[in-house]
């Protein structure tokens, strides 16, 4: 009887949201001049394509879509399909091909506009994974990403610092009109205003982002110029929420989430909703009068919102809905399962594995398992785990020693510790193949040669044991010794040889360029000098 008293708590819940969300509509003589428009959101995939555990998949995406559009033909309404960014990065298939799988399964499923995220960048060059070519256009492999889609990416507030305006690459704009069901519906895209600063300096190098607020407005104002009844703002940006029940109650959120700050910001109707990402969270809210959706990370959910049209007078009222679990079947609970349930029902209809979506990655997919699946002639007779604790690990331990090999003159490697993302898997025992080496470093890093004196090692060192719950890092040639007083890491430093090394000495360091760029040296010490070695990447390093 609990169980079917919340279940009833539930309803009343979600349609209490749904009346909380609903403007008035006014009465109109011709009914068929209102439309309905369902705007689906997917953001922070990061390459996750598969389902994991009876959730997610962009097959599934495909079988709840075709739903959906099913029911929109029946009212002559329509769907927009977006995605919020950080879509490519992440998972191996997806890696493998710098984001050309992903890319051909959102052709599949129709994608009509995907924002630009910081992890676009990651990858750089393109095709530098494959030897084939040297590293010229840091921004290659997101832009051939563009090139390749049968639908725009956006980035309004993206500036190219050498023009002042909005980057100009092919397929790449700040903003896009869709016509549908006599609709014409500007969008615009945006991105978080320091995702510039959470990537590789390099591949961002002479970019810079315009505040969100004075860009949306500028690009909005041009789009309602163009004819757009609807202006929604897609934006790798967000928000963070614990419960959906009531879309006007924002007690459960972060109320100064930069998605929120942007909807106050905006002039009142300017906007007729936001898509948001970033933050691997979900938001089913309104502020401002805005209604603003967010479906958490990894194509695990989708985010849906509906805005009732009317024919040349715009948008009359809005529907939001909370973030919608992809399952592969659905116990009575309503929670996701992998097998051995029936399969979920959406707008009234079974969901069905949408099979076009899967072939439409099988070429790029056969490419990529080739390439996974191929032996290093390396077997390891125990499986290398990571320690992610705060302490060593033998994984660690094993990626300092290889940033050591290969700078040959270096004095001290530093590699990063699981927790702070440098190590993303555990190495099993048997063969170790190319895939299970990138499983641990997804990243195309660099190592780089760094000229420090003995107390700057200490400092970046000591600022690492100081974030021990973040991980400490893995060290090589040095062995370190701690100490804490008054709770503040105390560190003595000796060479592998016994030899204490002196604040004033100049030694040589092997690091990543992330982790000297970007983690800690900036903040912790100025090297002396800083050098490409040969330049290789860190998981060949380990390979070799």
């Amino acid at each position: 009887m609990v169980g079917w008293a919340v279940l009833v708590v539930v309803s009343i819940l979600l349609a209490g949201a749904v009346r909380a969300m609903q403007r008035p509509v006014p009465d109109v003589a011709d009914p068929t001049a209102r439309v309905t428009l369902s705007i689906v959101g997917t953001t922070d995939v990061h390459g996750r394509v598969f389902p994991s555990d009876g959730r997610g998949g962009v097959a599934q995406l495909g079988g709840y879509l075709r739903n959906l559009r099913a029911a929109r033909a029946l009212d002559g309404g329509a769907v927009l399909l977006l995605d919020a960014g950080d879509t490519f990065q992440g998972g191996i298939e997806s890696n493998l091909s710098e984001g050309a799988l992903v890319v051909d399964a959102y052709n599949a499923l129709g994608y009509d506009a995907l924002a630009i995220g910081n992890h676009e960048f990651e990858y750089g060059a393109l095709d530098t994974l494959f030897g084939d070519g040297a590293p010229v256009d840091m921004r290659g492999a997101l832009k051939a990403a563009a090139a390749r889609a049968r639908f725009p990416f956006l980035a309004a507030n993206l500036i190219d610092e050498a023009t002042g305006r909005p980057v100009a690459w092919p397929n790449v704009r700040p903003s896009t009109l869709v016509d549908t069901a006599s609709l014409r519906v500007g969008i615009v895209g945006v991105m978080t205003h320091d995702g510039l600063s959470m990537t590789l300096a390099a591949n961002v190098q002479g970019l810079a982002t315009a505040p969100l607020a004075p860009t949306v407005e500028a690009e909005a104002r041009q789009l309602r110029q163009r004819g757009a009844d609807v202006v929604v703002v897609l934006a790798h940006a967000g928000g963070w929420c614990e419960r959906f029940d009531d879309p006007v109650d924002l007690s459960s959120c972060d109320d100064g989430a930069e998605i929120f700050r942007l909807a106050r910001q905006l002039p009142l109707g300017l906007v007729d909703a936001i898509v948001a990402g970033h933050s691997h969270a979900a938001v089913a809210h309104e502020v401002a009068g805005i209604p603003i959706v967010q479906a958490y990370s990894r194509g695990a959910a989708f985010a849906r919102l509906d805005l009732t049209v009317e024919r040349g007078d715009g948008v009359v009222s809005a529907r939001v809905f909370p973030p919608q679990a992809l399952c592969a079947a659905v116990r009575p609970d309503g929670s996701c399962a992998a097998a051995g349930a029936p399969p979920p029902h959406y707008e009234a209809a079974p969901v069905e594995p949408d099979a076009s979506v899967m072939a439409a990655m099988r070429p790029e997919l056969e490419r990529v398992n080739r390439w996974r699946e191929a032996s290093l002639g390396i077997v390891l007779e125990t499986p290398l785990a990571r320690n992610r604790e705060g302490l060593e690990s033998p994984l660690g331990n094993l990626f300092a020693d290889a940033l050591l090999a290969a700078v040959p003159d270096a004095d001290v490697a530093i590699g990063m510790g699981a927790r702070r993302g440098g190590l993303r898997a555990d190495l099993p025992a048997g063969a170790l193949t190319r895939g299970s080496l990138y499983d641990v470093f997804p990243f195309d890093n660099r190592v780089v040669r760094l000229v420090l004196t003995g107390v700057q090692l200490q400092q970046v060192l000591a600022g690492e044991v100081a974030r021990r719950r973040r991980g400490i890092p893995s060290v090589s040639g040095v062995r370190v010794r701690v100490t804490c007083e008054a709770d503040r890491p105390e560190l003595e430093i000796v060479r592998s040889s016994g030899a204490r090394i002196d604040a004033a000495e100049t030694l040589i360091v092997a690091t990543t360029d992330f982790f000297a760029t970007r983690a800690r040296f900036g903040s912790r010490a100025t090297p002396m000098e800083t050098t490409l070695a040969s330049a290789p990447l860190v998981r060949d390093a380990a390979a070799g």
